[in-house]
């Protein structure tokens, strides 16, 4: 398990660059990355092309739209035309005036995640997908992921119903 340490510290590094305002690195692109537990407030721009609502695009204008020394927000620059997502979202969340379920129960987490589990599942019917994690080298587990994603994209509206789960 080399590797899954390997890539878990470079993120860490990554992570810890992007929150120094002073290092060169300034732009990261990340899928579902840092959406919690991760404050920068030095980050200001978010781009956005990949569907998202509620609580999950709440959380990724949150990375960016922060205060920081003279930064008054952030800037959203939107791919996508998100914006009606956006506005249910600010609404559900404006509407608890602070008091609505900032988290799940964690037995509706699990039901959910168990749920979405299963519809991805069936979406991989006849595709070993578990091989990537017996495999050694990155260049093996990359191939895995093409053939995966071929294999999605061979499915019936296969990359709409694994977008709509992930």
């Amino acid at each position: 398990m080399a590797t899954a340490y390997s890539f878990k510290s470079k993120r860490k590094d990554i992570g810890d660059r992007l929150k120094n305002p002073n290092d060169p690195l300034k732009i990261a692109i990340v899928r579902d990355m840092w959406l919690t537990g991760f404050d920068a407030p030095c980050l200001n721009t978010l781009y956005i092309d990949k569907p998202m609502k509620g609580h999950s695009l709440m959380q990724a204008i949150a990375r960016v739209n922060r205060v920081y020394k003279e930064k008054t927000g952030g800037l959203v620059v939107d791919y996508l035309g998100i914006a009606s997502e956006l506005k249910k979202a600010l609404a559900d969340y404006t509407k608890s005036g602070g008091k609505g379920k900032p988290t799940f129960n964690q037995e509706d987490a699990v039901n959910i995640m168990l749920e979405k589990y299963e519809i991805v599942s069936q979406l991989f019917f006849g595709f070993d997908y578990k091989q990537f994690h017996n495999v050694q080298t990155i260049q093996n587990q990359i191939k895995i992921i093409l053939d995966a994603q071929e294999h999605i994209l061979g499915v019936e509206d296969g990359k709409q119903r694994f977008i709509e789960q992930t």
